[in-house]
């Protein structure tokens, strides 16, 4: 039988990941150890510890939201031994909508008595300079970015949390942003030529379709596939931005002509704007004008815990 640890947010989903946890730890026969995280940053620091205490085959379970399986993967990147295991409790759970999760207590049982094996997933890089970010759903720039930004650092947001109508928050901003938001432009730098896109409203990068909470963003992203995706959306009225929003959640954007994707294994860009950006939906840095960023793959990074289409 697999050794397991889980990391454990409770704060996750406005309080869900504790409630999440409780249900699940009842019905948990196996032997295996937990964590519970204090602050940003902590389940990165947790995983890698038990990652680098052993060299036997271990399971790390993150009960949380996509900040947490983010940080629980960015922590056994490397560690061949070691697979991830998600049992989703945030708020949009958008990794749980492409990578294979714990939905039930007979799933994860079965998996830990049979020892089940697991799969090589990417991970990508944000590189600005000395930094890098790195992000197994997305990263970017752009409108975006500046509506999460404002919201995870809103008292409205803590305020209607109390109340759970957190979402809400979501709202007010997308709808403050999409009247004051001041589009930018950058240059994208291909083999053989250079392409500058003004009047951009957001560039995202994508290694899984979804962000945004179900926004089918970039339909054709596949996180094993040692690609990852860009989508980029400008040169569209505010109104008709708002209209496209709602396309999104089916994959239907990418019929327009001021939606455009590409794909490849990276991308070179110069920021020539001053714009918020984004990694799996945390924020990342504000650009330099005229000042290169980067996007890249790295191949088969960490491991994914495998199951049965039946979970058993």
């Amino acid at each position: 039988m697999i050794n397991v640890v889980f990391i454990v947010n409770e704060h996750a989903g406005n309080g869900r990941g504790k409630k999440v946890w409780m249900k699940w730890k009842k019905l948990i026969t196996f032997p295996y150890m937990y964590v519970t995280t204090k602050r940003s940053g902590h389940a990165v620091e947790i995983a890698k510890s038990y990652a680098a205490s052993t060299k036997d085959d271990f399971l790390i379970v993150a009960v949380g939201g996509d900040g947490t399986v983010h940080e629980v993967i960015l922590g056994v990147t490397g560690y061949k031994h070691v697979r991830v295991g998600v049992i989703s409790a945030g708020s949009g759970n958008d990794f749980g909508r492409t990578f294979s999760v714990f939905q039930t207590i007979e799933q994860l049982h079965h998996y830990v008595h049979n020892n089940k094996g697991s799969v090589k997933m990417d991970l990508a890089l944000l590189t600005n300079g000395q930094d890098q970010y790195s992000f197994v759903n997305n990263a970017g720039f752009g409108f975006d970015a500046k509506v999460a930004y404002s919201v995870n650092n809103s008292k409205w947001k803590r305020r209607l949390n109390i109340l759970g109508l957190g979402k809400f928050t979501y709202i007010l901003y997308l709808i403050k942003e999409l009247f004051t938001f001041q589009r930018f432009s950058f240059t994208l730098h291909k083999e053989d030529e250079m392409v500058m896109y003004d009047d951009v409203w957001f560039v995202v990068v994508c290694n899984q379709p979804y962000f945004g909470g179900g926004m089918k963003i970039s339909p054709a992203s596949k996180p094993d596939d040692q690609l990852i995706e860009m989508t980029v959306v400008y040169k569209i009225a505010r109104w008709k931005l708002l209209f496209i929003f709602g396309t999104v959640f089916f994959g239907k954007h990418t019929k327009y002509k001021e939606v455009i994707q590409f794909q490849a294994k990276d991308y070179a860009m110069t920021m020539h704007n001053k714009v918020y950006g984004h990694a799996d939906g945390e924020f990342s840095c504000i650009t330099e004008e005229n000042h290169s960023y980067s996007f890249s793959v790295i191949p088969k990074a960490w491991n994914l815990a495998k199951q049965t289409e039946k979970g058993v």
